[in-house]
């Protein structure tokens, strides 16, 4: 009776992964199918609006300066949307996984983020072959995306470790810098303005652990595990 419960909690669980998996690939399907209509419809006007305002401001005659400044902010607007825009489409796409799998596209992230940043990186992604549930990927994925962001915007880092490593069922991401830190303690009551609470969803939709370790002065320290059941 044992051995009967233990095989029918497994196949139990094995039907979860993949009633998960293919409500991942639906939504990569949906995503997909969303970033297609921004790229046609909202980024094409975008881009449209920005080449007109050049052309006006290049037929202005002179001596408009307050409608110059005016088309200045327009164009300056239109362009920051623009690249948000094709941000969220990169986002919704998320191609390098679909594409590359999980450890290629985080080593490419990660040499990407040192070169555009100047930043010293010291790169360790397992060469092992990794099969792995889609919504695994995206997360693990994501949550290094997200905290190689946080350190652009938050850490001043002039070095940053990131690791991808499967021992058994278990697969591990740690990213840590030496930048300035932060108090962890704090973000219970403060804003939440490292956006911990995004990465912890995303740890929590897959079942996974998340631990943040950092003290100001001392680097920040992400780690991301995940068990395969």
């Amino acid at each position: 009776q044992r051995s009967q419960k233990r095989k029918l909690i497994l196949a139990n669980i094995r039907l979860g992964q993949q009633a998960n998996t293919l409500e991942h690939l639906a939504t990569s399907r949906e995503r997909n199918r969303l970033a297609r209509e921004l790229h046609d419809t909202l980024a094409h006007t975008l881009s449209g609006v920005a080449v007109n305002l050049e052309a006006i401001k290049s037929l202005m005659p002179e001596g408009q300066e307050k409608i110059s400044e005016m088309l200045d902010h327009s164009l300056t607007a239109t362009r920051v949307g623009l690249n948000e825009t094709r941000r969220t489409l990169q986002d919704l796409r998320a191609q390098p996984l679909e594409d590359l799998g999980l450890a290629l596209a985080l080593r490419n992230l990660a040499q990407a983020f040192g070169d555009r940043e100047g930043i010293e990186m010291e790169i360790e992604i397992t060469k092992a072959p990794l099969t792995l549930p889609p919504d695994v990927e995206q997360s693990f994925y994501r949550v290094a995306q997200e905290a190689l962001e946080n350190i652009t915007v938050h850490a001043f880092a002039s070095k940053v470790l990131i690791t991808l490593t499967m021992s058994g069922n278990l697969l591990e991401l740690v990213i840590s810098d030496n930048g300035k830190g932060f108090d962890v303690k704090k973000l219970t009551t403060e804003t939440d303005r490292y956006g911990i609470k995004g990465i912890q969803e995303r740890a929590a939709i897959i079942g996974g652990a998340l631990a943040v370790d950092s003290r100001a002065g001392t680097g920040t320290t992400i780690k991301l595990a995940w068990e395969r059941l």
